[in-house]
């Protein structure tokens, strides 16, 4: 072998080494991260189906705006900042934030987009609670740690394009990987090859929105460039920074504190202001209005172009003097750097796409969890073969002996495996589910739900323990599973018990978006159950069970170490 042949020989172990290890450390919080950003393609979807009270709302009518505001000026008559979002295509009700605070918290309302009041929803977190999970670890309604959650996530987000990158340099025949698969020999060889197959398949789109994730919040994680060209005699100007960003003046926006006190904002006629803006927008969709008060004190409407107009991310907006309806100013970000920033943005938040590239991102976002789950369960399955090696060679020697027992070190990740790449589906079901079992009144319900979650994920994790520290069994996937497919196939059938948005009603009047969400349920309960039945305890493929029956004795004789259960 040639020296140039040995560095490249070198390289490759150290980026396997660096490949492993990186997607180990954090590999199970990626999968959670992975498997609940692709939930979030369909958080609109995820949060009608768990209001079924939005079911049957009327089309908007032509001053949908102005009877909503009028209804949140009655409720909340101190209001000092609104943001309306208007209905669409994936979400016919009129959704409403406010705060009577300068920087107090805001409040939520879904609004009729025919009379514009208020409609009595049940209250819960919804996909919402997939999306900020996805990047803040959000653990509850008003979570405290979101700041943290998001430095975890940008940890793990860089781990996981480490280990991208690795991957790509260790993998050889990384073409030829991506025609084979042989789920027929079993053990490590099929793991591998699954792992192989999902990696390489859509590798473009794990790149994206891996450095994507990381661009969003390069803020959090590389203030230095900021600090260093926004430096001004007083400190760092991270307001001009951020309008920079937006395509905003440094002087329209200013940070306010909690004590700060502004006046609540006037009686404003939204009809001639909208009217404007579709008009400079040459008939574009309007997708949200917002009212402040600007750096002087000024109450000023903010309306933004639908986000679905186009990939870049914000979209653009027009400012008008609440007061006057006068236009005042555009912002709309269009330098370079700024421009190459918003479709990054746009490209990860996908608010651009369709119903069918929708669905193509979901597909591409569960082959990545695949990707990883399989790269999890392939350390462990890797590690059980070479103990059975060890076992085997020991022959008729230790034939007499108890049962090998692994390493405690590779049972507890054998467990967390389970936990996490089975116990979750779980815990996603059972956020669900209880969606439909918590009663409608009651108190802090929408943190009652994320109980349920945090709970089944919970009892997941001390099922595998028990099936592979306490007792080693075969038990641990194939329950786990099991009870993940019972509880997704049985949502359709407890969405109808308890509600009037069933299949028997939204299936023949074609109401796809309610229909479908049930059928998806479904069908994942249904690939959730054919995995549990896969992965039963005594079932071998055929030919590993010929190869089993052929070989000689004593390696025959040799105690189980597996600890994967795979």
């Amino acid at each position: 072998m040639t020296a140039a042949h040995l560095q490249r020989e070198g390289l490759r172990q150290a980026m396997s080494w660096l490949h492993t290890w990186a997607g180990l450390v954090l590999g199970w919080l990626l999968f959670a991260i992975f498997l609940t950003g692709t939930l979030s393609f369909f958080k609109n979807e995820f949060n009608l189906w768990m209001q079924p009270e939005m079911h049957g709302l009327p089309a908007p009518g032509a001053d949908v705006a102005q009877k909503s505001l009028d209804a949140l000026v009655r409720q909340a008559p101190n209001v000092t900042q609104w943001i309306m979002h208007l209905p669409d295509e994936r979400d016919p009700a009129v959704n409403l934030l406010w705060r009577d605070q300068a920087n107090g918290r805001f409040e939520t309302l879904r609004m009729n987009p025919q009379t514009g009041e208020p409609v009595d929803a049940r209250k819960t977190l919804g996909g919402e609670f997939f999306y900020r999970f996805h990047f803040e670890l959000r653990t509850a309604q008003k979570g405290r740690w979101a700041l943290q959650g998001r430095w975890v996530v940008g940890v793990a987000t860089m781990l996981m394009f480490v280990a991208l990158i690795t991957g790509v340099v260790t993998h050889r025949r990384i073409f030829k990987d991506f025609f084979t698969f042989r789920p027929a020999k079993g053990g490590q060889r099929a793991w591998m090859d699954a792992h192989n197959v999902t990696g390489v398949l859509v590798l473009p789109f794990y790149l994206m929105i891996t450095f994507s994730g990381l661009m969003i919040f390069h803020t959090l994680y590389l203030p230095a460039g900021i600090a260093t060209a926004y430096k001004t005699g007083k400190g760092v100007d991270s307001n001009a920074y951020f309008a920079d960003l937006q395509g905003e003046k440094a002087d329209s926006r200013v940070r306010r504190g909690a004590t700060d006190k502004l006046a609540p904002l006037p009686p404003m006629v939204l009809a001639p202001i909208l009217a404007q803006a579709s008009a400079r927008w040459h008939g574009g969709r309007i997708g949200s209005v917002q009212a402040r008060r600007d750096a002087q004190g000024r109450a000023v409407v903010e309306v933004a172009r639908h986000d679905g107009d186009r990939l870049q991310y914000r979209p653009p907006r027009l400012l008008f003097d609440a007061t006057t309806g006068q236009w005042l100013d555009h912002a709309d970000a269009t330098g370079p750097a700024a421009t190459t920033y918003g479709v990054l943005y746009g490209l990860h938040m996908a608010r651009f796409a369709g119903p069918g590239l929708r669905w193509a991102l979901f597909g591409f976002g569960l082959l990545g969890s695949l990707m990883i789950a399989t790269g999890m369960v392939l350390w462990s399955v890797k590690r059980s073969a070479k103990a059975q090696a060890t076992t085997g060679r020991r022959g008729a020697a230790a034939a007499g002996a108890a049962p090998a027992v692994a390493p405690f070190g590779e049972r507890l990740v054998a467990a967390i495996n389970i936990a996490t790449l089975a116990g979750l589906p779980l815990a996603c079901g059972v956020y669900l589910a209880a969606n439909r079992w918590i009663p409608v009144g009651l108190e802090g319900r929408a943190d009652a739900e994320l109980a349920w979650f945090f709970g089944a994920w919970g009892a997941a994790l001390l099922w595998a323990l028990a099936c592979t520290v306490v007792r080693p069994s075969r038990m641990g996937w194939s329950v786990a599973l099991g009870a993940a497919g019972l509880v997704w196939t049985a949502l359709p059938v407890i969405n109808a018990l308890t509600t009037h948005t069933h299949l028997g009603v939204t299936l023949p009047a074609g109401e796809w978006v309610w229909a479908g969400m049930d059928l998806s349920f479904l069908a994942t309960g249904l690939l959730l159950g054919w995995l549990s039945w896969r992965l039963r305890p005594g079932r071998a493929p055929q030919k590993k069970a010929a190869r089993a029956a052929a070989a000689p004795t004593a390696l025959a004789a040799a105690p189980d170490v597996s600890t994967s259960g795979a």
